[in-house]
């Protein structure tokens, strides 16, 4: 049997959230001296989002230069994807990150380890000041350092285990489903057991 599909945010309140976020964002850009702002899109997923928050920001801060990067990041050993991984492809221009505020996009943030390892390199490549923009967050704190959140679903593990579930899987907006579903302008989930 097919496990049931159910959408959760439809396209006006996924639109919405991006909008709230873009103007907390411009917010934080406007604190700061810098003329420009590196968006580190993460891939596959992030990408709608990304598109659509930087189009919102051009709106809002027009003076400021964005410019988009994109990162993949891997799991290391095929089993276990959000114990391991590391930084598959992608450049990241060391000037540009060394010259503007760095907004790391990410859609989903689980346990947060993609974030913090991206940031981490960021970090490295000599990034003054890094922020994290995530569409979803699943388990609120416990999912890593998130600045900009769009929504918190605020899953608890234990809750999932007593309805007899492991988890969520997320679908739509970027995320795939067994590789489909990533063109849907809405975002669904189905449950794991």
């Amino acid at each position: 049997m097919e496990p049931t599909q159910t959408i959760i945010f439809n396209r006006a309140q996924i639109q919405q959230a991006v909008q709230g976020m873009a103007g907390e964002i411009s917010a934080w850009i406007r604190g700061s001296s810098a003329k420009g702002l590196n968006l580190v899109s993460v891939l596959e997923g992030a990408r709608p989002f990304t598109r659509d928050l930087k189009s919102q920001l051009e709106k809002l801060v027009p003076k400021t230069e964005i410019f988009t990067q994109e990162v993949r990041i891997k799991g290391t050993d095929g089993t276990s994807l959000l114990k391991k991984r590391q930084w598959q492809e992608g450049q990241i221009d060391p000037k540009a990150i060394q010259s503007n505020p760095t907004l790391l996009v990410d859609d989903l943030t689980d346990s947060g380890l993609t974030l913090r390892i991206l940031k981490a390199e960021l970090l490295s490549l000599g990034a003054k000041e890094v922020k994290t923009a995530v569409l979803l967050r699943k388990f609120g704190e416990t999912s890593g350092p998130v600045d900009f959140c769009g929504f918190d679903l605020n899953l608890n593990r234990k809750d999932l285990t007593a309805k007899g579930l492991k988890d969520y899987w997320l679908f739509g907006y970027g995320m795939d489903l067994d590789g489909k579903q990533r063109e849907l302008d809405e975002i669904g989930w189905v449950e794991i057991r």
